[in-house]
């Protein structure tokens, strides 16, 4: 839904994990936030991927060797990283990561990049990541990153991060951001997104807010995200509308039934929607959200959306998403 911002950009890295790294099917591929290794979750038997859209992860010497896409058993190039296979290699001074299509061709991923590296710098987890280009060049991604620069805690998580231009110049964080901090739970989950500047202190982007709380499930599913300005008041966020969005009704698949939202009182939003509940077919798909107010009435987002319906073609994939207002007349799609 595009006014959840998605404040965690986790660009995941395959390395050894701390448990035995399990091959087969899974829903989602990674569920890491560490940017240290492959936590695939939501496993599916191989009798059942006829009915979903699932990632198979294969594994060679104890180390992840590629994620692949099908849809339904058949081979797509419809992921999450927007190819059908990503393949890993391994060397002593980092590891690459490279994307083919269902022909078997080397193709750009999702931002545009053929090549992702992933490099130690001496440490044993990567301090830097670069984009390269089909001739081994810095290549800005469709995000305007060439490269990333980490720091690591003592368990090799990604505590700070700063993005870079193919000209070395600082890209700004999501909300403005020189720099972002991270911190986690026990489970290796993120519980925040602070921002910096370029003088290490912390700040306020011009969305209004300094740090995004998230809270996850044990699958890394959200549960909960809130914003807070540097004085930890809660702030509206991104959306414009809301401070904190909670989530309710997890499936057995991960996915939300019902959100919350509330203002920066911690009130139940009043200007606009309060709650939306999510409907999905029989394929794990998202067929429709609809919007209400604190009584379960219909009412509309701050986009004057009541209604989205998913629009899907023969083959299962997802179309165009269309919204409807309250008086079901088309707004966007």
């Amino acid at each position: 839904m595009k006014f959840v911002l998605p404040l965690l950009l986790f660009f995941f890295m395959p390395l050894v994990s701390a448990k035995p790294l399990t091959p087969g099917y899974f829903l989602k591929w990674d569920s890491d936030h560490t940017e240290r290794e492959i936590r695939p979750v939501y496993p599916i038997d191989e009798k059942e991927i006829a009915n979903f859209k699932v990632y198979k992860v294969a594994v060679e010497n104890a180390k992840p060797s590629s994620v692949c896409f099908y849809a339904f058993s058949k081979p797509s190039d419809k992921s999450s990283f927007g190819a059908h296979c990503m393949r890993f290699t391994y060397s002593d001074s980092g590891i690459t990561r490279s994307f083919f299509n269902v022909a078997g061709e080397q193709v750009v991923n999702h931002e545009g990049v053929h090549t992702v590296k992933y490099l130690f710098q001496g440490n044993k987890y990567p301090l830097l990541r670069r984009h390269l280009d089909v001739k081994g060049q810095l290549k800005e991604s469709s995000l305007g990153v060439a490269e990333y620069r980490f720091k690591r805690d003592s368990k090799g998580r990604r505590i700070s991060e700063i993005r870079f231009d193919g000209a070395g110049n600082v890209v700004p964080e999501h909300n403005g951001f020189y720099e972002a901090r991270f911190a986690f739970d026990n489970n290796d989950y993120a519980t925040y997104r602070k921002g910096f500047d370029k003088n290490g202190h912390i700040m306020e982007g011009p969305n209004g807010y300094a740090t995004a709380y998230f809270w996850f499930d044990e699958n890394g599913t959200f549960l909960k995200e809130e914003f807070r300005d540097t004085k930890e008041n809660l702030v509206l966020g991104p959306s414009g509308f809301f401070a904190k969005i909670v989530y309710g009704g997890i499936d057995d698949s991960g996915n939300w039934h019902k959100i919350s939202l509330y203002d920066e009182k911690d009130q139940l939003v009043s200007n606009y929607a309060a709650y939306a509940i999510a409907k999905y077919d029989r394929l794990n798909q998202r067929e429709s959200i609809t919007y209400y107010d604190a009584q379960m009435k219909v009412a509309q987002n701050n986009r004057g959306v009541a209604k989205y319906l998913y629009k899907y073609d023969s083959e299962h994939n997802l179309i165009k998403r269309e919204g409807y207002s309250a008086t079901n007349e088309l707004v966007t799609q």
